[in-house]
């Protein structure tokens, strides 16, 4: 595959680095990102040269803002059929995050700047999160009108507990890097100019140890995460599918593209949901 939309590269030493090359955008991944995003994390899946993987985002503004809510992409359908509207969806970065989940090796995201919304779900799915001091970690799903898919909601948890996680999904608050060390989000924090030093020292830790017991090790947490699939709701399947064609969707993308209020006559109510009893 070529890429457009990140740069790969592998080391000698055993590192790989993945990172998403669209600066313009804070680093917001479309449709085609996360494709490529996915065949880059296979193939360092499949190289046993590879050690550790780390994904990061070009320039120092932006780990990632999520994915690219504009419909002005003068190629809305990418290669394999699917559309910007399916990114936004979220079905992409769910496939990014189990592929980051699946490969053998850890993967660690290195973050500077804003690691927002889909980015943020992402960074969070990586085996550690090292952050410069100038990071800005939170959700956006329920302000611009984008659905969680796969582990977005309940891996959240696992990694901050309950109340902290239904509370940076419910407020659609930001958080400093401060913060994001304290609840558990990240595993270091460290001046911006000192970052690549840091994960490289955490990568040669790593890279020290025995390639399969560290495979062993995460398909252990994975299957403590996987406890609770929020994929398996019927809720989520169809509300995630429909969603994104509904009017307080377009509302919400559009009020964020034109920097003003939402027009809060177009939400969608809390929905009736059958109950054990019922």
């Amino acid at each position: 595959m070529a890429y457009v939309d990140i740069n790969y590269e592998k080391e000698d030493n055993g590192i790989a680095w993945i990172t998403v090359n669209r600066p313009h955008v804070y680093n917001a991944m479309r449709a085609r990102t996360n494709q490529e995003l996915v065949h880059a994390l296979r193939d360092a899946g499949s190289d046993n040269n590879v050690r550790v993987v780390v994904l990061s985002g070009t320039g120092p503004n932006a780990f990632g803002a999520g994915q690219d809510q504009s419909f002005d992409n003068p190629d809305p359908t990418d290669e394999v059929g699917h559309t910007q509207a399916d990114a936004t969806l979220g079905g992409e970065i769910g496939n990014v995050s189990q592929v980051v989940r699946d490969i053998p090796q850890p993967v660690i995201a290195m973050v500077d700047g804003f690691v927002i919304g889909a980015s943020h779900i992402l960074a969070y799915h990586c085996d550690l999160t090292i952050a410069s001091e100038r990071s800005t970690f939170g959700q956006t799903g329920p302000r611009v009108g984008s659905p969680a898919a796969g582990h977005g909601v309940s891996y959240l948890a696992s990694a901050v507990g309950q109340k902290k996680a239904r509370e940076i999904w419910y407020t659609s608050r930001q958080y400093s890097a401060s913060d994001a060390l304290q609840m558990g989000l990240c595993n270091s924090v460290v001046h911006h100019e000192k970052l690549e030093e840091e994960v490289r020292s955490f990568c040669a830790d790593i890279i020290n140890n025995s390639p399969i017991i560290l495979q062993m090790e995460k398909i252990g947490f994975n299957e403590y995460a996987d406890l609770i699939n929020p994929e398996k709701s019927p809720f989520q399947r169809y509300y995630g599918k429909d969603y994104s064609a509904s009017d307080e969707s377009v509302e919400r993308r559009s009020a964020f593209l034109e920097r003003r209020p939402i027009d809060q006559s177009k939400n969608i109510p809390y929905a009736k949901i059958p109950t054990s009893g019922e």
